[in-house]
C-alpha cells in the first residue's frame, strides 16, 4: 500500500462511512485516545492521518495489513512459552537505524531459543523504509517481532512489524539502582525475547519510586545497565561501560559506540562502590541515542562536555 492511497479497503473504527469532516474528527481523535493517544486541539488533518495509520495497521510476512486481520495461533510457542523475540528502533527519514546491528542480533536471539527464521522472511531495511513512510512523513520507532510457532507439527510463526510514536525528548534521566531480576547466564530473559517483563517491570517500580527509570545491578552488586538501555561512565581514567558476559542485552548502539566512536571506551566490571567517582554518564537505545544521566540514587552528575561531544558526534553518523 503506498502512502497516498486511500483507506477504502481498510477497516477502522470510526471511518467506515463517509461523515462530515467535524463528525469524522472527533471520532478520530476518540479512536486514538482509545490507543493511548491524547492529540491536541490544534492537531492538523494530515497528522491524524498519519497517527491512525500507525496504529492501524502492521507489516505481516511482506504485506501492510489492518490490525483487525492480525492474530497469532493460540498454539504458537511464542504465545504460550515466550519463544518469540524481537527488535525495535527509531527512524531517521523513513530509514531503521542501525537495521544490520539489529537484524545480526535478532538472528543470534534465534539461535538461542532454537526458532528457525529463514533470511528470506527477514524484513530489509529498504522493505521497512517502505512500511515506515506508508504510515506517516514524520519518523517513527518500529518493532520486528518472530514467534516459533509449532515447530513439532512443522508450522512455522509469524513475522510481523509494528509501529508507535517516537518517545517525547528527554534531557536527561534519574536513575535508581535495584538489583535485576534475572539470574546471571539466563540470556533468554536478558535479550530481545518475549520473556522481558522482569527488565519492565523494575523500570516501572523505579518510576513509581520517583525516577525514570532502574539501573540493575548483579548479585555482586556492579552495575549492569539501565533496565531499558546501555550505561556508559566517564571516570579519571576514561570512559568505561559495563561488560557484557551474560548480564545485560548488548545493545546494538552500544556496540556502534564501542567500534567507532571518537573517544575510546573500555568494556569492564563497575562496582556500585565505583559510581561516586564518576564525572560524567549516559545512557544508550535505538530510539533515543544518547541521553545523559542526571542522577543516581543521591548521586547527581552535570551533562559534561564530553557527553555532549558524543552526543553531537553520534548525531552525524545515523547509519
Amino acid at each position: 500500500m503506498g502512502r497516498d492511497e486511500s483507506w477504502s479497503n481498510i477497516v477502522v473504527q470510526g471511518w467506515a462511512n463517509p461523515q462530515p469532516r467535524q463528525q469524522a474528527t472527533r471520532d478520530t481523535v476518540a479512536f486514538l485516545k482509545s490507543h493511548g493517544i491524547a492529540v491536541p486541539d490544534n492537531c492538523s488533518a494530515p497528522v491524524l492521518d498519519d497517527l491512525v495509520r500507525i496504529v492501524s495497521l502492521v507489516w505481516l510476512d511482506g504485506k501492510i495489513v489492518p490490525r483487525e486481520q492480525f492474530h497469532i495461533d493460540p498454539s504458537d510457542e511464542g504465545l504460550l512459552f515466550g519463544r518469540g523475540l524481537w527488535e525495535s528502533t527509531r527512524t531517521f527519514d523513513g530509514v531503521p537505524w542501525l537495521w544490520p546491528l539489529h537484524l545480526d542480533r535478532l538472528r543470534r536471539t534465534a539461535a538461542l531459543l532454537e526458532i528457525d527464521v529463514p533470511p528470506d522472511r527477514l524484513p530489509t531495511s529498504e522493505q521497512v523504509s517502505a512500511f515506515a513512510r506508508s504510515l506517516s512523513r514524520s519518523d517513527i520507532v518500529i518493532r520486528l517481532n518472530v514467534t516459533a510457532g509449532q515447530p513439532a507439527l512443522g508450522r512455522p510463526g509469524i513475522v510481523w512489524i509494528n509501529a508507535s510514536l517516537l518517545p517525547g525528548p528527554s534531557e536527561s534521566v534519574r536513575l535508581q539502582t535495584r538489583t535485576s531480576p534475572v539470574p546471571r547466564g539466563e540470556p533468554f530473559l536478558v535479550w530481545k525475547t518475549f520473556q522481558y517483563a522482569g527488565r519492565t517491570m523494575a523500570h516501572h517500580h523505579a518510576q513509581k519510586a520517583g525516577f525514570d527509570s532502574a539501573l540493575l545491578l548483579d548479585a555482586d552488586d556492579n552495575v549492569l545497565e539501565m533496565a531499558l538501555a546501555n550505561i556508559f561512565l566517564r571516570f579519571p581514567d576514561g570512559w568505561a561501560t559495563p561488560t557484557a558476559d551474560g548480564g545485560l542485552l548488548p545493545g546494538t548502539v552500544r556496540e556502534h559506540l564501542l567500534a567507532h566512536a571518537p573517544r575510546p571506551i573500555a568494556e569492564r566490571r563497575i562496582p556500585r562502590s565505583s559510581l561516586s567517582e564518576a564525572q560524567e554518564a549516559f545512557v544508550t537505545n535505538s530510539k533515543v541515542g544518547i541521553v545523559p544521566v542526571a542522577r543516581i540514587d543521591d548521586a547527581t552528575f552535570a551533562v559534561g562536555a564530553e557527553t555532549r561531544e558524543l552526543m553531537q558526534w553520534l548525531q552525524t553518523r545515523k547509519f
